[in-house]
């Protein structure tokens, strides 16, 4: 009796701290733990490079590895991998050199944008490395050094024409160090608002109902995407008007355009949109997930949008979807999300990417 009160008794602390993000906390949770939730239009973009090192064989990894092994990572991102954030990853022949470190060892790294932030990156540095020989570059190339929230900043006002600039990306001019962390987190300007949420001083989107639930349905992935807002399924909006803006459209064209739009089913605006990749045995899986304000909602749109991500098309590639992009092994409702199982066309999960960036998606459209 004793035995079942105590395993009731851990149990329930388990799954308290669980729901405040303190247990089990996987590295994607992580980084909506330091992202402000009053951002605008947030996009997320996120790369597990501890879990495609392994994967790759790469695991023990570093910047200190030999150059063509680096030079393999790099590689091996555009044709079996994916990495959706990828700091400084063109610069992969010259990085270590010039700052002290490159991806090789990074555990993880997210780029978060917004309407009312520049791009800002967050990186998780692999345990035991040695920040000393970058905070030495940076005193040498005559960054300001202050303390922030706990945090070390260095900042220098913009420079395109140091070389140490071209060798990296422009957010290297504002950087905060988290020493405990083993992080930096880095923006052309705007590190502030990032150390006051990891601080406790501002809300994080963990705190956003609708961002969590898509991480989490994403799983543990090895690359993600995570977009933000009602709004963004506008960008998959495909608008046959506009689309004649230039041509002069002819009778049946336009009676043909008519009875589209009066025909076409009604696409429900979500609240987050998520796109990531992981390996069932030795294939990659997609997960394209929409949360809704309702499971009555993500219902509704199930027929409409499983039928476009099966035999909608690419306009990018100008083919149908199950040629350029993926398949779908799956569509299904949970809880307040639809939730698409698909498997990237030739096992390359970056079309999945891709397919975000070029804003070709019709399926994760919205009516309008």
């Amino acid at each position: 009796m004793m035995r079942r009160a105590v395993v009731g008794f851990v149990l329930g602390i388990a799954a308290v701290l669980t729901f405040y993000g303190l247990c089990c906390a996987g590295p994607l949770d992580r980084v909506l733990g330091f992202v402000p939730q009053e951002i605008s239009e947030a996009m997320v973009l996120f790369t597990n490079w501890s879990l495609i090192k392994d994967k790759l064989g790469l695991g023990s990894l570093t910047s200190e590895s030999p150059l063509d092994l680096r030079i393999e990572l790099v590689t091996r991102i555009s044709q079996d991998q994916a990495a959706a954030s990828a700091y400084g990853l063109s610069h992969m022949r010259s990085h270590a050199e010039e700052w002290g470190w490159d991806t090789a060892d990074l555990d993880w790294e997210a780029n978060i944008s917004s309407q009312n932030l520049p791009p800002t990156y967050i990186l998780k540095f692999r345990d035991g490395f040695d920040f000393a020989p970058l905070i030495e570059r940076f005193q040498e190339r005559g960054f300001i050094q202050t303390e922030s929230h706990g945090a070390t900043i260095f900042s220098h006002e913009l420079d395109l024409r140091a070389d140490w600039a071209r060798a990296t990306e422009l957010s290297i001019h504002e950087t905060a160090y988290l020493a405990e962390e083993n992080m930096l987190i880095l923006s052309s300007f705007g590190v502030e608002a990032f150390l006051a949420v990891a601080a406790g001083e501002l809300k994080s989107l963990t705190e956003d109902t609708f961002a969590r639930a898509a991480a989490a349905q994403l799983g543990d992935p090895y690359a993600a995407i995570l977009l933000l807002g009602t709004g963004e399924c506008l960008r998959f909006t495909l608008n046959p008007i506009l689309d004649l803006i230039g041509t002069i459209p002819t009778k049946e064209r336009i009676d043909e355009l008519r009875a589209m739009i009066e025909e076409r089913q009604l696409l429900v605006p979500y609240r987050a949109l998520g796109v990531g990749y992981r390996y069932e045995d030795t294939r990659p899986i997609g997960t394209i997930v929409f949360e809704y304000d309702a499971p009555e909602l993500a219902e509704m749109d199930l027929p409409a949008r499983c039928l476009l991500a099966e035999e909608g098309s690419s306009t990018y590639f100008d083919a149908p979807i199950h040629e350029s992009y993926f398949t779908v092994r799956d569509c299904d409702v949970e809880d307040s999300a639809l939730i698409l199982a698909v498997a990237p066309i030739n096992d390359q999960p970056w079309r999945l990417f891709r397919m975000i960036f070029y804003w070709d998606a019709v399926f994760a459209g919205c009516s309008y």
